[in-house]
């Protein structure tokens, strides 16, 4: 058999001999220690490892063994082991321990996915047509972050945040590359696998949404926006860059091109569904919904309330990621749905809802959420935590009362209650 070795670190160590059907990964044996060996030597194959240097990346501080020596002896016989079973005849003439060191055979040919990824980034950055296919088929083997398994040993830190800051810059390159080549359905598919290994990474999910707007597919691109505004809000409790809402806000926009046939347009903006409970927007269109309603508040004499749905504990703190993505959720369900169709809702945060509530006075408002607020307050989730609302009338457009409209006193009463 060659006398080589193939190893992954991305998404799982494994190791295997070129052209040779047995492949060894790290699922097959219970012990940590013994990956730990083999993976450090495997990332350091070209320097070797002293034993001090080993026993502190195998042993983390304050788990240091009895006698590190001893141990290392052991674990050195078990990793010899497992080469043999990949076929190599005898494990003593690959893994070799000379005067405290620890090394590979020099003959041995030992190539890893961190070092293609490493050569790829660079070919990539001085020839990117030269090395644009080399790239594509080595991106679907990026099956995640440098060794996850070993995620809480310290050795691995920097280099899993190297790797993964270099696949996404990798990607990012030959989506747009293949973009400029016309090629949108690869670099798609190239930024869709990236935007799910780092669902989190906002250049990523921007690049995404303006390839599924260049291929013609925006309601594919409004779609994904509203997921990953929903996955940011549910997991880290924040809102979208400004980068993606505008763009979000951009394409939103009725389409540029010319259409004579005023019954499509009409037919068009019509909703897909039953007009039932409020009207969930992003906030981005909450805002224009807002200002709309605040231009027309002086010539309409109509009043609307702006309310603030805060979901916390009983203790009065912020429940926690996951609780509270599921709490929201169950109010949306619950009390958003049972609201009137002209209302208007709007996510502001990891858990706070705003309302608009046209025509509705102060009494009529709290009515209006009372109802929704018991059957939320009605379910299992309900009942464990606290909503409390503030209630605002909106106030008219300065632009508006410029004009001379009459001066309306609107009562300024804003009260934080739990119901």
């Amino acid at each position: 058999m060659e006398q080589g070795l193939c190893v992954t670190f991305f998404g799982g160590f494994t190791i295997s001999c070129p052209g040779g059907e047995r492949v060894i990964s790290e699922q097959e044996r219970a012990s940590q220690r013994l990956w730990s060996f083999l993976e450090y030597l495997c990332a350091f194959h070209q320097n070797g490892a002293g034993q001090e240097e080993l026993a502190g990346a195998i042993w983390e501080e304050g788990e240091e063994a009895a006698d590190p020596a001893g141990a290392l002896k052991t674990t050195l016989h078990r990793a010899r082991a497992i080469l043999e079973e990949l076929g190599f005849p005898d494990g003593k003439q690959v893994l070799l321990y000379r005067r405290g060191r620890y090394f590979w055979a020099p003959e041995l040919e030992l190539r890893t996915d961190a070092e293609e990824l490493e050569e790829l980034y660079t070919a990539f950055s001085a020839a990117p047509d030269r090395a644009l296919s080399a790239v594509l088929e080595f991106l679907p083997r990026y099956q995640g972050d440098f060794l996850p398994n070993a995620a809480g040993i310290s050795w691995t830190l920097p280099l899993r945040t190297y790797y993964h800051t270099r696949y996404l810059r990798l990607s990012y390159g030959a989506a747009n590359r293949l973009w400029e080549l016309g090629r949108l359905d690869e670099a798609i598919g190239v930024c869709r696998q990236a935007a799910t290994l780092d669902p989190y990474d906002e250049q990523c999910q921007l690049l995404l949404m303006r390839l599924f707007h260049a291929s013609g597919a925006t309601q594919t691109a409004l779609q994904h926006y509203s997921q990953v505004s929903k996955l940011y809000m549910d997991q880290l409790g924040v809102a979208p860059s400004p980068e993606l809402v505008d763009f979000y806000q951009e394409i939103a926009r009725i389409d540029a091109s010319v259409e004579l046939d005023l019954r499509i347009i009409r037919r068009q903006l019509l909703e897909e569904g039953p007009a039932e409970g409020a009207l969930i927007c992003e906030y981005a269109v909450f805002q224009d919904i807002y200002r709309l309603m605040a231009r027309g508040m002086y010539r309409s004499g109509q009043v609307v309330q702006l309310c603030l749905l805060t979901v916390l504990e009983r203790d009065g703190g912020c429940p926690e990621a996951k609780r509270s993505a599921a709490a929201m959720a169950e109010l949306e369900r619950t009390c958003l749905s049972r609201l009137r169709s002209e209302d208007v809702a709007a996510r502001l945060n990891a858990n706070q809802y705003l309302l608009l509530l046209p025509t509705a006075s102060y009494e009529n408002a709290e009515r209006v959420l009372r109802r929704g607020l018991e059957a939320f307050k009605n379910t299992l989730l309900g009942r464990t935590v606290a909503v409390r609302t503030s209630l605002l009338p909106v106030l008219p457009s300065r632009e508006t009362a410029s004009r001379g409209a009459p001066d309306k006193e609107l009562p300024p009463r804003a009260e934080w209650r739990e119901m």
